[in-house]
């Protein structure tokens, strides 16, 4: 478990069982983000199907406001953000930059990674700002056509 003190909270990446899957479920994005991240249910059924799934839930103070997929594909060695969202009531509270960091060290501490990649579609309320504020830089490369690749060196 990966943990971060912000002042009086502390922020964690907690594994995600059958006593927490259905409170990371009930977490949502504003509306205006509907188009840019699956729900986390979706996101926890496909991982179902995914070869390297890597997933964690956000915690604050021991109450969950986040949740985060990633395509660990140590086969190849690349490293994919797949998702990463924070509730609608937990954002613009700087919790996403602190909780990329802890995911940074979750991954570097657990498969020793150089790399993380992403990708976003371009738009309004793209979160394409969001990773480049946390370091992220494009890649020049799209993805299935329509979305930037963005990539965070470790």
């Amino acid at each position: 478990m990966f943990s971060k003190e912000i002042g009086s909270m502390s922020l964690e990446l907690r594994s995600i069982d059958q006593t927490n899957f259905y409170e990371i479920c009930q977490l949502k994005v504003v509306k205006s983000q509907l188009n840019h991240v699956d729900s986390n249910a979706i996101s926890l059924a496909e991982a179902n199907f995914m070869s390297f799934p890597w997933f964690k839930g956000i915690y604050s103070d021991n109450k969950p406001i986040g949740f985060v997929l990633v395509n660990a594909d140590t086969a190849s060695g690349k490293f994919e953000l797949w998702r990463f969202m924070l509730d609608k009531s937990q954002q613009s509270k700087g919790y996403g930059r602190i909780a990329i960091d802890l995911l940074k060290s979750a991954l570097v501490n657990e498969f020793g990674i150089s790399a993380l990649y992403t990708s976003v579609v371009v738009g309004p309320d793209s979160p394409q700002g969001f990773y480049e504020n946390c370091g992220f830089v494009s890649t020049g490369h799209l993805v299935e056509g329509r979305e930037i690749e963005l990539c965070l060196s470790l």
